[in-house]
């Protein structure tokens, strides 16, 4: 079975209004459903049935890694390269988590086709980026082509394995839920860049939202609790700027604070302190601005089918980061399909 990095298990139903059907069950369908079902009993992740491998674009390979105790030692150093980057800037975070979910909602779930491969990074970073997508993306992406260089060093990775625990790991330092993350994703050779659109953008419609969403075959209650994450996030950002113009930053000898990543603390700060505390604030407020007819943060809260979830995320404290790791879930399994090892030989993709 694949080592999922889930830092804590969570059974339950999946979150999805409505789960997409397909018109064509194959043996290797089956056989990759099947396996994910196992998956998910026994580490307590959420994993979606896999397109056929034909179309899909994103792979996994759960024995890429070897075996289990290398498995380990790679997630603790992905976890703590990406930590301490985080503990350097905050400001990275929210864009970490942008960058990890329009990398996903490139899937289509008409065609099977596209998913979370990472090739985001090399868009946001070549010289023919849209602007509107990299003004604020680009030093996020310059921030994942380091640690992905500084992992390479000494353990082998991917950039589609960076980009997927660079969004989990920024949602767990904002104080956010532990999220489960499928190790072993490779790397997509020759395939055309996905269409990115800024889609957290105050400019962009609800109905462009939605459109990548739903065709990616995920649904409100996703992008409520996806937009509400970075929105939380941010919501952090903005508390402790103002904190830091009330603090005086300089000490008595003038000289400026430095930086030294230490993992000494509690359990959950094993690879260091936690950046904030986010809450359901977000859907609060957002709540309130419908109410009273305003804009609200994201003009997505104003659909219909992601109203309903703003309204009971601010009516449950803890509803939003119990559910939150469940739609990152969902995301992150949009597209893959199982290969390399036992399951390769089982459906016929191994080497």
């Amino acid at each position: 079975l694949p080592l999922t990095a889930a830092y804590s298990a969570h059974t339950g139903p999946a979150l999805s209004d409505q789960e997409p059907q397909s018109h064509q069950v194959s043996r290797r369908r089956i056989l990759n459903t099947a396996f994910a079902a196992a998956s998910s009993v026994t580490f307590g992740s959420l994993v979606l049935g896999q397109p056929d491998s034909a179309y899909a674009v994103v792979y996994v390979d759960p024995d890429r890694y070897g075996d289990k105790e290398l498995k380990s030692a790679t997630v603790n150093k992905l976890r703590q390269t990406i930590r301490d980057a985080l503990l350097k800037d905050p400001n990275l975070a929210p864009c970490l988590l942008k960058i990890a979910i329009l990398d996903a909602l490139t899937y289509n779930a008409s065609t099977t086709e596209g998913g979370p491969d990472g090739s985001i990074v090399s868009v946001i970073l070549s010289k023919d980026a849209p602007s509107s997508v990299c003004v604020f993306l680009k030093p996020a992406a310059e921030s994942l082509l380091e640690m992905y260089s500084k992992v390479k060093r000494t353990t082998e990775t991917t950039m589609a394995d960076i980009v997927a625990f660079a969004g989990a790991e920024s949602i767990e330092s904002f104080g956010g839920p532990r999220t489960v993350v499928q190790l072993g994703k490779l790397d997509t050779k020759g395939s055309a860049a996905g269409t990115y659109t800024d889609l957290f953008s105050k400019s962009t419609s609800k109905d462009a939202v939605m459109d990548r969403f739903v065709s990616a075959g995920l649904n409100g209650r996703d992008v409520a609790l996806l937009f509400g994450a970075v929105g939380a996030m941010e919501q952090v950002l903005d508390s402790l700027q103002e904190e830091e113009e009330e603090a005086e930053e300089e000490n008595e000898m003038g000289d400026k604070a430095v930086f030294i990543p230490s993992s000494f603390g509690a359990p959950s700060e094993i690879y260091g302190r936690n950046i904030g505390s986010m809450d359901n604030s977000i859907f609060v407020r957002a709540l309130s601005d419908l109410k009273g007819k305003k804009q609200p943060t994201y003009d997505v809260f104003r659909d219909d089918s992601v109203a309903q979830w703003v309204s009971k995320y601010a009516d449950k404290k803890n509803g939003f980061l119990k559910d939150l790791p469940f739609a990152y879930g969902r995301l992150e399994a949009l597209g893959t399909t199982y290969t390399g090892g036992k399951i390769g030989n089982l459906l016929g993709s191994s080497d």
